[in-house]
């Protein structure tokens, strides 16, 4: 292909990417603009209002400083003159439309990490994907941390593949962008808290060929060398993670003394005890609500047996409280739109083939690592079995690598493409089948919808959204 050629195609798919995007936010508003508030989405509203008023204070729960940005509006409201601009800038259900533009943002992540990878086709392929993915459109709107902790993983992922991947001069500048993003999402969600082992996972994948010829070679200058400079690294990560969480919380009882936290989580009480063992007055140098909240929900994660409930069994065996390990594995298969699932099918199949023509270490081990992690995670570990919507983390992930069934779209045969254009097209036409109300979207196996309470409940098929129209309101606990 002519760099000319290229060009033209690059410049085409960004415009198609555009037009896209812009489907999303229709999608998005509309639906919004029917939809009443969930559960949730008030005190997710109010923490963001607090954080905004220099107050971060809050008892143990999973809201995060992210959710500032959907309190944003209502801060800049009080600038204006009292009226009918400053009444809707104030309300909770305005504040929705910062998350719709974090997940426009993502989605453009999504476009051009897979276009990097594999091309302009396979962008447009992935962000087509992501645009019309019914879990995103469910919940790309909604005041809650959700759609914030995929984007931000997604990000810090991204990021990390730029800077073990590159080359030259500039790789500190590389590194601190990478570091800070890491950072940021630790403010989004504590969900984040799992690029630790993920981003050393990854990185321990990327280098192992390069250390383990060094070790075969005996050069162990340069061995040690290499873990010197992975020292520094890691110091740059720990200081962009204390710097940001520390902004984030405005340095709330920051270094407070280790013995006067009250844990909830046995990991938690036990690592306190170890510590404190060693160094008697240690103290705490993150803000005390984000430890407190972590182990909240740490605490949550590992016990929450409650509405445990999957294919008509309340409990597995029908023991109530008693996990699914297979949980997810079944939401994924009546969440997902069949298409999608095809798709990436279709795109596992052909990778392996072509494996060769491939640079899984530098690329695609990027994209596996995280949804390895969480497929283990959510499997074995994760207790919480109330809805689809903690797996939109690996989402983008699978749509960046689906986007490689397009990697050789111009020598690829006239049926191949067809199918991946008629399996497009009935994706489109499930999705939109449910406009406006995304979150109780179920595909095709579900025939009758009526129905679909025999597989899954909770928040896979609603969060309390059953009221009337909603009116323009401001939050319902906080005043300005």
């Amino acid at each position: 292909m002519t760099p000319r050629l290229a060009r033209f195609l690059s410049s085409r798919a960004t415009l198609a990417a555009g037009l896209l995007l812009a489907a999303f936010v229709l999608l998005e508003v509309g639906s919004l603009r029917r939809m009443t508030l969930t559960k949730d989405e008030v005190a997710h509203y109010d923490y963001g209002w607090k954080v905004l008023t220099f107050d971060p204070h809050r008892p143990p729960n999973s809201n995060m400083p992210f959710s500032a940005l959907n309190a944003l509006p209502r801060k800049l409201a009080s600038a204006l003159d009292p009226g009918p601009l400053r009444r809707r800038l104030e309300t909770v259900e305005f504040g929705r439309y910062a998350t719709v533009v974090c997940a426009v943002l993502l989605g453009w992540l999504v476009f051009r990490w897979a276009g990097k990878l594999y091309g302009p086709a396979a962008g447009l392929l992935a962000l087509t994907l992501f645009v019309f993915d019914p879990n995103i459109l469910a919940h790309g709107g909604l005041v809650t941390t959700d759609l914030y902790a995929t984007g931000m993983l997604a990000l810090a992922v991204w990021s990390f593949w730029r800077f073990l991947n590159h080359r030259g001069p500039g790789v500190w500048r590389v590194a601190t962008a990478s570091a800070a993003v890491f950072g940021l999402a630790q403010v989004a969600k504590y969900t984040a808290v799992y690029l630790v082992p993920i981003l050393l996972l990854i990185a321990l994948g990327h280098a192992a060929p390069g250390l383990w010829s060094l070790a075969r070679g005996g050069d162990w200058r340069a061995l040690a060398g290499r873990f010197v400079m992975a020292g520094k690294y890691v110091a740059l990560y720990v200081a962009a993670f204390l710097v940001i969480v520390n902004a984030g919380y405005w340095g709330q009882d920051t270094f407070r003394p280790l013995a006067s936290f009250r844990f909830l989580s046995p990991q938690f009480r036990d690592a306190q005890a170890a510590a404190l063992r060693v160094v008697p007055g240690l103290r705490v140098p993150v803000p005390r609500p984000y430890v407190e909240s972590l182990d909240w929900v740490l605490a949550l994660e590992r016990s929450d047996r409650n509405n445990v409930y999957l294919l008509g069994q309340v409990g597995r065996d029908g023991v109530p409280g008693r996990r699914f390990p297979e949980y997810y594995a079944v939401a994924w298969l009546y969440k997902e739109p069949i298409a999608t699932q095809l798709l990436l099918l279709f795109a596992l199949v052909a990778y392996v083939l072509r494996f060769r023509w491939f640079h899984f270490r530098r690329d695609e081990w990027f994209l596996l690592c995280p949804v390895l992690f969480f497929a283990w995670y959510f499997t074995f570990v994760f207790q919480t079995q109330k809805g689809f919507r903690f797996v939109l983390v690996v989402l983008p992930f699978l749509f960046v690598f689906t986007g490689s069934l397009l990697r050789d779209v111009a020598t690829m045969r006239r049926g191949p493409k067809l199918l991946i254009g008629g399996l497009v097209l009935y994706l489109v036409v499930s999705v939109l089948s449910y406009y406006p109300h995304f979150i109780p979207y179920f595909n095709e196996l579900v025939w009758d919808r009526t129905k679909a309470y025999r597989i899954l409940v909770d928040t896979n098929l609603g969060w309390s959204q059953n009221g009337s129209p909603h009116v323009n309101r401001p939050s319902s606990t906080i005043r300005s």
